[in-house]
């Protein structure tokens, strides 16, 4: 959980730019890549994990322009990295404009769960860190170079 807003507003900043570094390795054709047809292929888990970073911050009561919760997932791997960089940049100012040490003690209520807002923040962190798994894993089926993560990857060797 977090309890001070710089460290959430750092971390924020880390996950965003790996998860657009993972974005922009994708091609078009990647994005139909699924491990089966019951399973999201890699363009809509990569479209859901940009996306529920607004969904996140509405959760939290920050409300944030140009978020595209529930859209459409974008037909292209550019569209999808714009968005992200829009998106990513736009929750980044909001939070750093309006959350404070003080609110991430704040109860919210997350689909009938009541948790520190500063317990949410950190399973958007986790949320954004569990998918970009999946992500990696899909790229690697479609012969992908994976970016480094919390590490170096075999790619960046």
């Amino acid at each position: 959980m977090f309890r001070i807003k710089q460290d959430f507003i750092n971390q924020y900043r880390m996950e965003a730019n790996t998860t657009i570094a993972c974005l922009k390795e994708l091609t078009d054709e990647s994005l139909d890549q699924a491990v089966s047809e019951l399973d999201r292929t890699l363009g809509e888990v990569a479209w859901h994990v940009v996306q529920s970073v607004g969904g996140f911050a509405d959760k939290a009561g920050i409300k944030v322009d140009g978020t595209t919760f529930g859209a459409p997932m974008p037909e292209t791997v550019k569209d999808i990295v714009e968005a992200a960089e829009t998106i990513y940049n736009n929750t980044l100012a909001a939070y750093d404009s309006s959350l404070t040490d003080e609110a991430l003690i704040e109860l919210v209520d997350f689909f009938g769960m009541n948790m520190p807002k500063g317990h949410l923040l950190y399973s958007m962190i986790a949320h954004q860190a569990h998918h970009r798994g999946q992500m990696t894993v899909l790229m690697r089926q479609a012969d992908l170079k994976v970016p480094p993560i919390y590490g170096p990857s075999r790619d960046t060797e």
